[in-house]
């Protein structure tokens, strides 16, 4: 045993070992023991210690935050369960708003400007230049019957 003697729940009169102190409440579902066990406090400490190992290797976050998202860390430095949450919420939620703009838009209103496409011959209906997939499409058809 170590050298406790200078607190103060050490002077109360003779020390009982938890390996020598009965344990009579339950034990729970992860547990190694079972309720109907005779157990001492050492054993079910020991048990809950073993848990809690077990519980901090399941949800180590270490690896997180190499791919495509910065976890907001604690003063401390580290990545909790709470802001790895929190952040992949509002991804979802950026994910789900950029969904609904893409659903609510049309195939033929998407811009093609930035594809760097060579038109040539195309143009709008007025002879403009063709800046959406509608506009194309509606070029390549006027060109196609034009040439029949």
């Amino acid at each position: 045993m170590k050298n406790c003697n200078q607190k103060i729940k050490h002077t109360c009169g003779n020390i009982v070992f938890a390996d020598c102190t009965s344990y009579e409440g339950t034990v729970n579902t992860d547990s190694q023991y079972d309720e109907n066990d005779c157990l001492s406090i050492e054993e079910t400490t020991e048990d809950i210690y073993e848990q809690l190992e077990d519980i901090r290797t399941e949800i180590n976050l270490d690896e997180l935050g190499e791919k495509c998202l910065t976890y907001v860390p604690t003063v401390e430095g580290k990545t909790i369960v709470k802001n790895v949450l929190l952040k992949h919420e509002e991804e979802i939620c950026l994910l789900k708003e950029r969904i609904a703009e893409l659903e609510a838009r049309q195939l033929c209103d998407f811009p093609i400007t930035d594809c760097n496409l060579d038109f040539m011959c195309l143009a709008d209906a007025c002879g403009g230049s063709v800046t959406t997939v509608g506009e194309l499409l509606q070029a390549l058809i006027t060109k196609s019957c034009e040439n029949e």
